[in-house]
């Protein structure tokens, strides 16, 4: 049994766009936004890094948020909301490391 492909009626077919992309670069930044700002905070000895914890949460999820921004994609403000929560993180970072480092 051989597949034959449908006669053509000689007109153009109708040009169908492609659908957005997935919000899965927009869900991803909210998560790392989220968990920047929550992990310093934690009641968890984590004695001498305590400071940089939120920065690669930080830098990671302002990335995938600006990428989530760009581009034909849903989600675009769940990725802004998870861009600011990034910018948030690396903030409170910057403000913990500063105390940080300031002599008691």
């Amino acid at each position: 049994m051989s597949y034959s492909p449908p006669p053509s009626s000689g007109y153009p077919q109708p040009w169908v766009e492609a659908p957005p992309k997935g919000s899965a670069l927009a869900v991803a930044a909210l998560v790392l936004g989220l968990l920047g700002c929550v992990l310093p905070l934690l009641p968890v000895d984590m004695t001498g890094f305590r400071a940089y914890v939120a920065f690669p949460f930080g830098v990671a999820g302002l990335a995938l948020g600006v990428i989530g921004c760009v581009g034909r994609r849903r989600g675009k403000p769940l990725a802004a909301i998870g861009a600011g929560l990034s910018v948030l993180a690396l903030v409170l970072g910057m403000i913990m490391v500063a105390n940080a480092v300031v002599p008691h």
